[in-house]
């Protein structure tokens, strides 16, 4: 008679730990979306700049042109690897039971800035150039970035927790996998696939202004 008892606990049990795993990326989620909300506002209420639009006006013509400076290999690494790196640096100490969500509301405060501050300044032309400038970090590097910091937020608390400190855990292997198939990907448009049609492209949206 006890045995149905059993497994109603153990279904009981293993229910929590799911919704315990899952805290994380709701947390984190909301800290991005907390920062992406501050960021759209602090654009907004700055105004339009005339002349940081009118300096970009002229960035944009030199790419058009094929006149500006390209990046160079290890900026491209860096950019795509910046933000996993310091995520993976927090996860070490209890520092990043804190510092993980703030990271998480910085990356989402400066993508919506910039965003939201290209629309106010260029207007409609504005999101095309959000799209071809943040366009990868918003599509690929963001989920990437919320997976590494969610295992990076669990692992900081297990290291908070005296009960729970233990060695280093690893990413399971469907997550990791997503997120290096997006890195690489990433890496391709920004380092091969952009710089090939990105003066033609800057063209057609500087025809648009």
């Amino acid at each position: 008679m006890t045995y149905p008892k059993r497994l109603h606990t153990a279904r009981r049990v293993s229910s929590s730990l799911k919704h315990r795993r899952r805290e994380p990326i709701y947390i984190l989620c909301i800290s991005c979306f907390v920062g992406m909300i501050l960021g759209s506002l602090f654009a907004l209420l700055g105004g339009e700049h005339p002349d940081v639009s009118q300096k970009l006006s002229v960035y944009f013509q030199s790419l058009a042109q094929g006149t500006s400076p390209s990046s160079s290999l290890w900026q491209t690494i860096w950019e795509i690897l910046c933000w996993p790196f310091l995520l993976i640096l927090f996860s070490f100490g209890p520092p990043g039971v804190l510092g993980i969500p703030c990271i998480m509301l910085v990356r989402g405060f400066l993508l919506s800035f910039a965003c939201t501050s290209f629309v106010s300044m260029f207007g409609l032309p504005g999101m095309a150039w959000n799209v071809l400038f943040f366009g990868v970090s918003a599509v690929f590097l963001l989920p990437v970035n919320l997976c590494i910091a969610n295992w990076a937020f669990a692992h900081a608390g297990k290291r908070y927790l005296a009960s729970e400190n233990s060695g280093l855990s690893v990413i399971s292997g469907p997550p990791l996998i997503c997120c290096g198939l997006l890195l690489l990907l990433s890496f391709f448009i920004q380092g091969n696939l952009l710089p090939m049609f990105l003066p033609e492209l800057c063209k057609k949206i500087l025809s648009l202004m």
